[in-house]
């Protein structure tokens, strides 16, 4: 019984983590497919990073007035969603360094819609795993309720660390270390004198597009955990049902 008491308690405990992964994979992915992000949200956080300035003013910095820009944001939104589009980002105002950088982000994109789907699914399999493990334990839900506030108490305590590192080190310093992990070349160190990229996306701009990340996986989160209770109570019951009529059998 003890042995079953524990992998209820992991069971339970990975579940929440896997869907907190998926849930973050998800709200990234959704957050690189919207196109404001590279149209109005891009040119708002321009004009904040020079001082409020007025729209004529962003469109002199970045070199595109704001239905150009609201364009070249749909071209670029469609290639991170479409995952039958062309290796390369069709866009003439880019050039070649650009290009290949976008290609990198699609393809990490790509990997973060897969998580979101895998880690979703685990999640899943997990809660059924808690019911039948859990099954004709005296104190079943006790062990499921272990794992998911020890598995919630291991996210706030990564959510903790990010903000206290965040806090030391700044975002700057956070934002180039995730690049130089993420990324196996140096092709996102851009020249704002030369590739338009990097005058559209201002560090402001991936300030705001984390907490939006963040709200999002939040929601999402929140709402996996209701599903997940849902299939244990379902799948519990369904367990109780079938040992009672074998009793009764």
């Amino acid at each position: 019984m003890k042995k079953r008491a524990w992998m209820t308690t992991l069971a339970a405990a990975l579940a929440v983590l896997l869907a907190a992964c998926g849930a973050l994979c998800g709200a990234v992915y959704s957050a690189a497919v919207d196109e404001t992000l590279y149209g109005d949200q891009s040119r708002a956080a321009v004009a904040q990073t020079l001082g409020n300035a007025q729209d004529a003013a962003v469109t002199a910095y970045i070199g595109l007035d704001a239905q150009e820009q609201r364009e070249a944001a749909r071209e670029i939104a469609l290639y991170m969603a479409d995952a039958d589009a062309g290796e390369t980002l069709d866009l003439p105002i880019l050039n070649e360094r650009e290009k290949a950088h976008m290609a990198d982000v699609r393809g990490i994109m790509r990997t973060c819609e897969g998580a979101r789907t895998v880690c979703m699914s685990l999640s899943a399999a997990l809660a059924v795993i808690c019911a039948w493990t859990g099954a004709g334990a005296p104190r079943r839900h006790r062990y499921v309720w272990t794992g998911a506030l020890a598995g919630a108490g291991l996210l706030a305590a990564l959510g903790m660390a990010l903000a206290l590192a965040m806090r030391s080190a700044g975002f700057g310093a956070l934002f180039v270390r995730m690049h130089e992990w993420i990324f196996s070349n140096d092709l996102w160190l851009l020249n704002p004198d030369t590739d338009i990229l990097i005058r559209m996306m201002p560090q402001l701009l991936f300030e705001w597009a984390l907490a939006d990340v963040l709200k999002r996986a939040a929601g999402v989160f929140a709402l996996a955990l209701a599903l997940l209770a849902a299939v244990y109570a379902v799948v519990s019951g369904m367990i109780d049902r079938h040992v009672t009529e074998g009793k009764q059998a």
